[in-house]
């Protein structure tokens, strides 16, 4: 039982880990995000035929910034949507890693952290047995 657990303990801690964290870096996007299109303004394709493509995007002071998109193995497109908090332009992530359904991520990281929580409280009392 204590193994089970404990494998079920690691998946949702480690699930927790890969989808709360970026989930956490786009609060300020998701408060007060501006959304731009940014343009392609340098592309690399290294020897492992990935393409590297850095777009070039303008915010509203006039500033120019530029995001990196890495490891893509079709084409990217030209234009694409960039999202920037007005408050640090260089803070900023593409319109399409933004969740779309806030309210159904944060369910499922709820869920996962009541998941790691019972797994946990289950090994604690395996353990005492």
């Amino acid at each position: 039982m204590i193994a089970a657990s404990f494998f079920l303990f690691v998946v949702a801690v480690l699930a927790l880990f890969f989808l709360g964290f970026p989930f956490l870096l786009q609060v300020p996007l998701r408060k007060r995000g501006v959304q731009v299109m940014a343009s392609e303004v340098s592309r690399t394709i290294p020897r492992d035929g990935r393409i590297d493509v850095q777009y070039g995007y303008l915010v509203a002071d006039g500033g120019h910034h530029t995001l990196w998109r890495r490891g893509m193995s079709t084409e990217p497109p030209v234009l694409t949507g960039v999202v920037y908090d007005p408050n640090k332009p260089k803070r900023a992530d593409f319109s399409d890693r933004m969740p779309e359904n806030v309210q159904r991520t944060r369910m499922v990281l709820l869920c996962l952290t009541a998941v790691a929580v019972v797994m946990l409280v289950l090994m604690a009392v395996g353990a005492l047995l």
